[in-house]
């Protein structure tokens, strides 16, 4: 074999190994890109592959007790805090830890019910992006296990009562969904038997 047989067998080679480098490189690229594709939804926020943005939803549901009030987009009750007063979050540390934020990174949805004119966000002690409706910053109740849920209603603790919120963005403070304007001050009751008196 000469010289020029030689080098040409050298250089198809090295093209080879380049080659299957390359197609190693967007194999590995295909499957990292195809695995951030996935939905996963976490109490009432949808994240997506497309970004990192977290779509809040809030509509209605009939509760037993407190009448139709606002939920997430999982079907858990969600709470003003009265010291809120319709304006920033004044929940932070322990106590967004018993009652969590509704979050989003994003603008927030209206479901059946609820008026997307009321919603909208506000940046809470933690630094995250906290969903309002009529002004009033969101809540769920750790106390609430699940959907169909108002462990919270009335509660005292951090500071001042929990109330569900209806469609109109009023304080319901009374069982079968009587409201008193959002902004008013409705009477403080304590929720007993729930464990939650703090």
């Amino acid at each position: 074999m000469d010289t020029n047989d030689r080098g040409s067998g050298r250089r198809r080679l090295e093209l080879g190994a380049v080659v299957a480098a390359l197609t190693t490189v967007g194999l590995l690229a295909a499957a990292c890109s195809g695995g951030s594709s996935a939905t996963t939804t976490t109490a009432g926020s949808r994240t997506t592959g497309s970004g990192p943005a977290s779509i809040a939803t809030v509509r209605t549901a009939a509760m037993t007790g407190v009448g139709t009030v606002l939920v997430d987009g999982s079907g858990r009750t969600l709470y003003l805090f009265e010291p809120d007063n319709r304006a920033a979050p004044t929940c932070s540390g322990s106590c967004s830890s018993a009652w969590p934020p509704l979050k989003a990174t994003g603008t927030p949805t209206a479901g059946g019910g609820a008026r997307s004119s009321l919603l909208g966000t506000v940046r809470n002690p933690d630094g995250q992006l906290q969903v309002t409706y009529d002004h009033w910053p969101l809540y769920t109740f750790a106390g609430d296990a699940g959907a169909g849920q108002v462990h919270g209603q009335g509660v005292n603790s951090f500071g001042g009562p929990w109330w569900v919120v209806d469609a109109s963005g009023s304080a319901v403070t009374r069982s079968g969904g009587a409201a008193t304007t959002g902004g008013s001050t409705p009477p403080t009751t304590t929720a007993s038997g729930n464990g939650y008196g703090y």
